[in-house]
């Protein structure tokens, strides 16, 4: 009879072994995060995919699939949009951090999450302090397209609240008024 230490060694290394070749037989998939937006006009949903906007921030160029979109903006809105996704935010992790867990911070988060919900038409307050977290982490930095990427499901807003929000957050990309936005977050 083998000794208990012996014994218990032996299952657990059959048990490791056993465990690590079931794994490494699996693919790993990404975490989940946004994959497309849903803009609700009336009954209906229309749905922009993360990709097709990716391509025109990216790229410049406007997909199928965006041009209803594309067509439905005036060419100074198509850009800020484009600036929007692009621009980057000198910011880090640790600061966007304690910008989202201040009390300042969670008001305007739970404000934007009745804009900016989940795919359910939830409030999208924990959805956009997780996507900032992990887009500020991102190699890529804080930028509208990581905050997107990173957004844990798909999106829902409505057009009215969109153009709304292009329109508030359009100053960020001027070149005069994003200095103090970038001083604000770093100084976090």
């Amino acid at each position: 009879m083998l000794p208990v230490k012996l014994t218990s060694y032996l299952i657990s290394t059959v048990i490791c072994v056993t465990c690590s070749t079931v794994i490494t037989g699996f693919d790993i998939k990404p975490a989940i995060s946004a994959e497309n937006i849903y803009l609700p006009i009336g009954s209906t949903n229309l749905r922009l995919s993360v990709k097709s906007l990716e391509v025109f921030a990216k790229q410049g160029r406007i997909t199928k699939e965006f041009e209803f979109f594309a067509q439905q903006l005036k060419p100074e809105k198509l850009q800020t949009l484009r600036n929007l996704l692009l621009y980057k935010f000198n910011t880090n992790p640790v600061a966007i951090s304690k910008l989202t867990y201040s009390p300042i911070g969670e008001e305007y988060i739970r404000q934007y999450g009745a804009i900016i919900k989940t795919r359910t038409g939830q409030n999208g307050f924990y959805a956009i302090r997780s996507a900032l977290l992990v887009a500020a982490a991102d190699p890529e930095g804080l930028t509208g397209l990581t905050f997107i990427r990173h957004f844990p499901t798909d999106i829902q807003i409505s057009v009215k609240d969109f153009l709304e929000l292009l329109d508030e957050l359009s100053y960020i990309t001027s070149s005069q008024q994003s200095q103090p936005m970038t001083i604000f977050l770093g100084a976090l």
